[in-house]
């Protein structure tokens, strides 16, 4: 069968590593919409982080952000959302409560950070050309534990930031092991993302084929990290770009070349040509 529904992560997928949307890409996105394919945006990020190079294409017509714990149209209206258990971020608090860690929130698609994030995003392993996005996409406070608490029971999703290996996986494995309700994923090698447990990119999926009555079976999911993996397991047709991870890798059927040699063109021609 034909494919109805297209998914695309952003950052390391449809996106180059410089933050920028190359023009093969952009074309190739409007030639599918053209042919009657629905083109979903699906990323980590919040609403309003979303590039506007993406929500300009006419073809984008809707959303999953925060890893899949908000569906958009491309007006901007919230047609879903699955929030974070105010138990599950109490949990989180008290666990890491010794943790000296960077810490970010998600809340009505806008993001919240640690001020020393904003102020040397490059020592908590911010790449130079993410330094512009991560300053003029977030909301700076002194005190995010204090914020999370605050609005407990209102978050999309919260990560912290820490480019110290072994702190970050010892840590990760201590929230995994004692606290419930948790989707605990990883869209970049320093964050640690905690959405709802049912709030994932396939869950985001699966609510939208049935929004939009599309058959899963006649879906494609394309991306490039940890929190892609389930939303590729579970389309019709899964790929993933040559530079994603391991898991990302064995979740998808098919392989296109990496984010910065146009790999979600090429996937879009195969999906075409059927």
């Amino acid at each position: 069968m034909s494919v109805k529904l297209l998914a695309l992560d952003l950052d390391g997928t449809a996106l180059r590593s410089d933050n920028t949307l190359s023009r093969a890409v952009a074309a190739a996105i409007e030639k599918a919409a053209g042919s009657g394919m629905e083109i979903v945006a699906a990323s980590g990020r919040p609403y309003g982080s979303m590039p506007q190079s993406v929500l300009a294409l006419r073809g984008v017509r809707y959303v999953i952000s925060s890893n899949g714990a908000a569906i958009h149209d491309r007006t901007g209206k919230r047609l879903h959302e699955t929030l974070l258990q105010e138990s599950a971020v109490l949990q989180l608090l008290d666990l890491t409560k010794d943790d000296d860690l960077i810490w970010e929130a998600f809340l009505d698609g806008a993001t919240y950070t640690d001020n020393r994030y904003l102020r040397d995003p490059v020592r908590y392993g911010c790449t130079p050309a993410y330094i512009d996005y991560v300053r003029g996409s977030r909301g700076g406070l002194d005190d995010m534990r204090r914020y999370i608490y605050d609005n407990r029971s209102r978050l999309d999703s919260v990560e912290y930031v820490c480019p110290d290996r072994v702190q970050r996986e010892r840590i990760r494995a201590k929230l995994e092991r004692h606290t419930t309700g948790l989707y605990i994923t990883s869209s970049s090698a320093h964050f640690v993302e905690f959405m709802d447990e049912n709030a994932t990119k396939s869950r985001a999926l699966q609510w939208l084929c049935r929004y939009l009555r599309i058959p899963l079976s006649q879906t494609a999911a394309c991306g490039n990290a940890d929190n892609d993996a389930d939303m590729i397991a579970c389309a019709g047709v899964g790929a993933a770009v040559a530079n994603a991870s391991e898991s990302c890798l064995r979740a998808a059927e098919m392989t296109v070349p990496s984010n910065d040699r146009d790999g979600v063109a090429v996937l879009v021609d195969r999906l075409l040509q059927g």
